[in-house]
């Protein structure tokens, strides 16, 4: 047989070494850390297609870098990781304007919804990249001033494109009712008006975030019944589930 070339090593396979990578734990300071290695790993976890794989890969488990909390006349971010990890509270603070009358809906997948009453839009925020996108209220909440709620996210590997579910709670003496809609940043508009068929009683959802399972975001609702809401993203559909009383 001819002579064969040595197997290379194992990071000096641009594949292997990759893959190696990927695996890094999802923090603030491991890909700066690899990229300080030599040029060429620096090249590679600069990649985009090299971060999109690695955001995909650690979509599940991200780190928990903070939070965020109005604070006068804006948004501030308390840190809570240690360093190297820990990220300066300045970093990702968002001044508004005075006349900015806000809410701050949740946050997830890296971005931050706000709620603008006065100006009848909400505001997606990435605070990493600065990047601020200003998106008018659907149609059918026209006039509305409170009781708004809401969720932002991105799909599985997505970094460009977002979607807004927005929640509005209309409560009478005796009726509780909800609509909702939801944004599509790559179609540019709003989706069609999504209603639950009104519930003979009086409640409403607590100003607590969403939380999102599986491809569900809940809503707690409280008052003279306790129930949670289900918005089903890809049955595009609402339901109130009761709870359990003792």
């Amino acid at each position: 047989m001819g002579d064969m070339s040595p197997a290379a090593a194992p990071l000096e396979d641009e594949n292997l070494l990759s893959e190696i990578l990927l695996r890094l734990p999802p923090l603030p300071s491991s890909l700066p850390r690899a990229s300080a290695v030599c040029k060429r790993w620096r090249l590679l976890v600069s990649d985009p297609g090299f971060v999109r794989r690695f955001r995909r890969r650690h979509r599940r488990s991200p780190p928990l870098l903070g939070c965020f909390v109005p604070h006068r006349g804006g948004v501030c971010f308390t840190p809570t990781m240690d360093s190297p990890d820990r990220v300066p509270a300045g970093r990702f603070c968002l001044q508004l304007d005075d006349s900015y009358r806000f809410s701050l809906l949740g946050c997830r997948h890296g971005l931050v919804l706000i709620s603008n009453d006065s100006r009848k839009q909400v505001l997606v925020w990435d605070p990493v990249t600065g990047d601020q996108h200003r998106i008018a209220f659907p149609p059918w909440f026209d006039g509305i001033t409170n009781s708004i709620h809401g969720a932002v996210l991105r799909a599985a590997g997505e970094v460009e494109h977002f979607e807004v579910v927005l929640l509005h709670d209309i409560v009478d003496e005796d009726h509780f009712r909800v609509i909702a809609c939801v944004y599509s940043s790559e179609a540019g508009r709003w989706g069609n008006l999504i209603t639950l068929t009104p519930t003979q009683s009086s409640a409403y959802c607590t100003g607590m975030p969403a939380v999102l399972v599986g491809n569900s975001f809940y809503w707690r609702i409280s008052g003279k019944f306790c129930a949670i809401v289900e918005f089903d993203l890809e049955r595009q559909s609402i339901a109130v589930i009761q709870v359990p009383v003792d």
